[in-house]
């Protein structure tokens, strides 16, 4: 159902927001309009730029990108274990940065998840999948994203008056953001040593 699409339009873009200390130069990599509205709820002087997802284009557009140095990007759909890919978006991160993906389903879809956080894991220092609900065909599900970032750890160095005293979230606030990153010990043990906390 799509009135619940905002859960994922806000962890999508208040996990990587929160984490970071100071986010002003944001990347937002596919995405839709509620992405640019989430954004719209910080106080902040953000630089926002859009690039829109179009497959197997997107290496070539980060490429042409002039901007460099981005605080925060948040990456709307799963673009896979693309070594290509997260190797060029790296390049536009600053050193402090944090990333927001979709990925694949850690349970579901394991040896895909397995080879995205690999991936991952191979440029940045913190990797960690994280949880939100998700409705289909009338089920609520439960579906993954991952924050990596070389700097910054998502549960650590939270922004707690960011996550709380912000205006306008239906779904996300601080204990939500924490407790998205904790998994099951099965999947703890399934992943243990890809999972970089």
């Amino acid at each position: 159902m799509q009135k619940y699409h905002f859960i994922k339009d806000e962890m999508l873009v208040h996990i990587p927001m929160c984490t970071h200390q100071m986010p002003q130069k944001i990347l937002v990599v596919g995405g839709c309009e509620n992405i640019d509205k989430e954004l719209s709820k910080y106080n902040l002087s953000l630089d926002i730029i859009h690039i829109l997802d179009s497959d197997t284009d997107m290496v070539k557009k980060l490429q042409k990108l002039e901007e460099s140095n981005f605080d925060v990007i948040i990456i709307a759909s799963n673009m896979g274990s693309r070594r290509d890919f997260w190797i060029e978006v790296s390049k536009h991160l600053e050193s402090k940065g944090v990333i927001a993906s979709v990925m694949s389903n850690l349970v579901l879809d394991n040896q895909n998840a397995k080879d995205e956080l690999n991936q991952i894991g191979a440029i940045y220092r913190i990797v960690m999948p994280y949880r939100y609900e998700s409705m289909k065909d009338g089920i609520m599900a439960t579906e993954y994203m991952v924050l990596a970032s070389r700097f910054y750890h998502p549960t650590a160095d939270i922004h707690l008056q960011r996550a709380d005293l912000t205006d306008g979230f239906e779904y996300y606030n601080s204990d939500i953001a924490i407790s998205a990153f904790q998994m099951p010990t099965f999947i703890n043990k399934e992943y243990l040593g890809i999972i970089k906390r």
